[in-house]
């Protein structure tokens, strides 16, 4: 009987073999569109981060540029505030002299009953005058601070969320550095993307950007370490500095104190902040009060 089935055994095996090269042949194709489609991720993946790093030089160009123009129109404006006062007190002086002028002429009116009434008549319609060109000035400084303020408020609130990205660009990068994949850069530190304008600076901003600092110089520490224990122990450095070849648990508690440690920090930053917006928005009221009280009450 074997044999006999001699024949038909060959004929399973050649259909076995068969369907063996056809799946054979069909994972091979699908692990090649895996890595072509792995290509392509670390290919828009390096894309991404080439855009990211022009749009980064374009913003620190525009924000050069941008704090040079807001110096240039302050000093503008400030010379212009000292001319138009001054030609304010020049005009006010010349209308003052002119109405004098005109009071102390004689009166052309015949009769001693008519001219106590006309001689104080010009000066009397130059402070009208006066007096009107005042509250059209002081209405015009009140929606200039207006804008001012909200000019202030719109900076604030730019820098706000310029720090909420800054925060995830971090956490992208701390999770990129995790996963210990040496093709894939991690992308500059955070503090070169910082805002170093004085003004748009909080307390909270500047302890954020000496902790920044602060990583950077570590960050710059452990690198230098790493390269010295790859020339010692004669391997590439950049093999050594992928954390999944050191020892997982070492890293994995110095990742969780460090993420501990910034999710702390920032946490009281963030109370701090908000006491002081708070505090802030009092004072704003506070000094509106003042200035509506110094207006009213003590302006003459």
């Amino acid at each position: 009987q074997l044999l006999g089935n001699q024949d038909h055994i060959k004929l399973e095996l050649e259909k076995l073999k068969k369907t063996h090269n056809e799946q054979q042949q069909k994972l091979e194709e699908r692990v090649l569109a895996l890595g072509q489609e792995l290509q392509e991720a670390k290919g828009a993946v390096g894309a991404g981060q080439r855009r990211l790093v022009e749009q980064s030089a374009v913003l620190l160009t525009c924000q050069g540029q941008l704090q040079e123009v807001e110096a240039e129109n302050s000093r503008l404006q400030l010379r212009l505030k000292e001319l138009n006062e001054e030609y304010r007190s020049r005009l006010g002086q010349y209308i003052r002299d002119v109405a004098n002028y005109m009071d102390s002429k004689p009166s052309s009116v015949t009769g001693h009953s008519k001219a106590p009434a006309g001689q104080a008549a010009m000066k009397n319609f130059v402070d009208s005058m006066l007096r009107d060109i005042r509250a059209s000035y002081k209405c015009r400084e009140e929606q200039l601070a207006r804008a001012a303020r909200g000019y202030k408020k719109r900076m604030k609130d730019l820098a706000r969320k310029h720090e909420n990205l800054l925060i995830a660009y971090g956490l992208q990068r701390e999770q990129i550095r995790s996963l210990g994949s040496r093709a894939v850069d991690c992308g500059p530190a955070e503090l070169h993307f910082c805002i170093t304008e004085p003004e748009l600076l909080t307390n909270s901003s500047r302890e954020l950007n000496r902790l920044r600092e602060e990583k950077a110089k570590l960050e710059m520490q452990l690198q230098e370490l790493h390269k010295g224990l790859g020339l010692m122990s004669g391997h590439d450095p950049s093999e050594l500095f992928c954390p999944r070849q050191l020892d997982e648990e070492g890293w994995a508690e110095v990742r969780k104190k460090l993420r501990e440690f910034a999710l702390n920090t920032q946490e009281d930053l963030e109370q701090e902040r908000s006491q002081l917006l708070t505090r802030a928005v009092v004072a704003e009221e506070q000094v509106s009060e003042l200035q509506g009280y110094i207006d009213q009450h003590l302006a003459r």
